[in-house]
């Protein structure tokens, strides 16, 4: 069993809007803001980009804002037997170029896959590797629960919250707080240094209340 940190991109790893405002500069004709959880309506956007990836890529490093906490949460999780992976419905355009840095080489990434070949693609895969139109973090939280890892969800995005309702527990922050609330173990949070205190003072009672098989269900 493997203590799993289920870490959305917008709004966990990056101040929320990324993805949005890359989309909407290089689209010709990109979806409304906040729809690029659609997988599809994301994979629309983007399959008309017509720069070079060298040009999005660039565009990304200039926009981008690590939130703050981030590194902190990362080296503190991985320190105390948590693996930390990054799971969105967000192009590896953003995901991949925000977390070039050596210092996340250990952060497992999961995201949209785009290629370009005489024309920009962006598709999503499963766990499997059976190619998604939609369902993509579904697909990977469903895959995480089969294998009997305990999942702490930590999300922003209103898209996750199907997967967040598969996770043990969850930290939330949004339009994903506004959606699920809070509960038993499912905690609001404001600053990421708010989600390694929830970290530190619950994960060993939510480990052992998992590997003793009380685990109830979703958070």
């Amino acid at each position: 069993m493997a203590s799993v940190l289920w870490l959305d991109f917008e709004g966990v790893v990056v101040e929320p809007g990324l993805t949005d405002t890359i989309v909407g500069e290089f689209a010709v004709s990109p979806p409304a803001a906040g729809t690029n959880g659609s997988e599809t309506a994301l994979a629309a956007a983007i399959g008309e980009f017509e720069a070079p990836r060298e040009e999005v890529q660039s565009r990304v490093r200039e926009v981008a804002r690590l939130r703050p906490g981030f590194e902190e949460l990362v080296g503190w999780a991985q320190w105390h037997g948590w693996l930390p992976i990054v799971v969105s419905t967000a192009p590896d355009v953003c995901v991949e170029t925000v977390l070039e840095d050596p210092g996340f080489d250990r952060v497992t990434r999961h995201c949209g896959r785009t290629r370009q070949v005489y024309r920009w693609r962006l598709t999503y895969a499963s766990p499997r590797g059976v190619e998604l139109e939609e369902g993509f973090l579904l697909s990977y939280a469903a895959a995480l629960r089969d294998a009997g890892d305990l999942v702490a969800y930590v999300g922003h995005e209103g898209a996750g919250r199907q997967a967040a309702g598969l996770a043990y527990a969850s930290c939330t922050s949004g339009a994903l707080r506004d959606s699920l609330g809070e509960g038993e173990r499912t905690f609001g949070f404001e600053t990421l240094a708010d989600v390694q205190e929830i970290l530190e003072r619950e994960g060993e009672a939510w480990r052992a209340g998992f590997s003793s098989g009380n685990a109830s269900g979703p958070a």
